[in-house]
């Protein structure tokens, strides 16, 4: 049993459809789940429409556009456009005129089609290849109502895949999606941006899978990323904490999610190219740390909240644990942080709405002042030469060092 995800990127045109396809021809050998993720930049696409149609502005171009590209690809893979995914469309366009008061619930119903449009594109290109099988993610993974980040219900979650997918993986592959499921009342969930990796992890951890390989555009882990870095180098082999520490500091190559589920079961994770499949790529498993590589990591669009107490007291344990409480309440990771005796600072990924709901639930007892446009930069397993061939910064806002790793966050020039 393996499980192989591809993201959007594998799948923006027709030919990576055939090449997705090819690349699990030669994995049938054994029962196989293909997690896909939405085409291209569709999800960017449905934010769009998903933000115009709640403030009601006029999305209808928007929505022609996406089905265009979307009947581009078919026309390129099929004699006729498939009836479902003329029905998702259909489903897709109802959904938009209907967005309610509440926007996380409303982004949730509306952000899934891409990933049913996608694995319902690639599921009718496979079975024209060979016998495969077509399953909705929401069917079984279940999740909690925290909508745009739910949580795992994994008893559920566990239940309902171990129950249908040997069934299906009788019959071939089984396609399905990434990112998507629903809660106890049947409403669509999403798992948090970038959310496929933990899709792919999920099956993996409920089935008891041989391995996950996360096919990228990138011949594997790099220890930078190399638009940024012309001399970014692959890592061979990692360790589960080690990429659980560089997801923590911002790596976009696997979600933050992606790791604890195989760790639990021992169930490697390779990352591999799906331009170069037969590269060597990443391996992910559980070791005691091995890299011993300077990594950068860098978080754009950060913003730096500072908290000081309304009464001027000092910034005591008590209030420390409120304002973890509120952190918490909030949903907001803190990316860097620190204290002072009035004041605690911290670094978040820029969302206005987390930050909304931070200050409300401070308001009575605490000043909230905040900074825009920052990036965060992170280096790990740093050596003197490392800080040579960092970009030019700007500002230093706030710098942090320890043994092991650099942290600046920055104003950029």
């Amino acid at each position: 049993m393996r499980i192989f995800k591809f993201g959007g990127a594998s799948v923006k045109d027709a030919e990576g459809v055939r090449n997705l396809f090819k690349i699990v021809e030669k994995s049938l050998d054994l029962p196989l789940v293909v997690v896909v993720s939405a085409m291209g930049k569709t999800t960017n696409a449905l934010e769009l429409l998903a933000r115009k149609a709640y403030n009601k502005d006029d999305w209808s171009d928007d929505l022609q556009k996406l089905k265009a590209y979307h009947q581009g690809i078919c026309a390129d893979l099929f004699s006729d456009l498939p009836e479902d995914i003329q029905n998702w469309f259909l489903q897709l366009e109802g959904t938009l005129q209907n967005p309610g008061k509440n926007w996380l619930l409303y982004y949730d119903q509306i952000i899934p089609f891409g990933e049913l449009i996608s694995t319902s594109i690639v599921y009718h290109y496979m079975i024209t290849q060979t016998s495969c099988e077509w399953l909705d993610a929401r069917s079984c993974i279940k999740t909690n109502s925290f909508f745009t980040e739910a949580n795992v219900d994994w008893e559920l979650t566990s239940h309902f895949i171990s129950r249908d997918l040997p069934e299906l993986l009788q019959n071939g592959p089984v396609i399905t999606q990434g990112f998507i499921g629903s809660d106890l009342t049947g409403k669509n969930t999403t798992l948090g941006r970038e959310g496929s990796d933990f899709s792919g992890a999920i099956f993996a951890y409920c089935l008891k899978a041989e391995s996950l390989t996360v096919w990228k555009d990138v011949p594997g882990l790099l220890n930078a990323d190399p638009k940024k870095f012309k001399g970014a180098e692959l890592f061979d082999e990692l360790s589960y904490q080690e990429v659980t520490e560089l997801t923590f500091y911002g790596a976009k190559v696997i979600h933050p999610k992606t790791i604890r589920p195989l760790a639990q079961r021992g169930i490697p994770l390779y990352v591999k190219s799906f331009i170069d499949p037969s590269g060597q790529g990443t391996l992910i498993t559980e070791k005691d740390k091995i890299a011993t590589k300077h990594c950068f990591v860098f978080k754009e669009d950060q913003l730096l909240v500072t908290l000081r107490v309304k009464d001027n007291s000092l910034m005591d344990e008590k209030k420390l644990v409120k304002l973890f409480q509120a952190t918490s309440h909030a949903n907001i990771k803190i990316n860097l942080m620190h204290n002072s005796a009035l004041t605690f600072t911290l670094c978040m990924d820029d969302n206005l709405d987390k930050l909304g709901k931070l200050k409300d639930y401070l308001a009575g007892d605490f000043h909230v002042l905040y900074n825009e446009g920052l990036h965060l930069a992170t280096i790990k397993n740093y050596t003197e030469g490392s800080f040579q061939l960092l970009p030019d910064m700007g500002e230093k806002i706030l710098e942090q060092q320890t043994r092991n790793n650099y942290q600046v966050l920055y104003k950029p020039v």
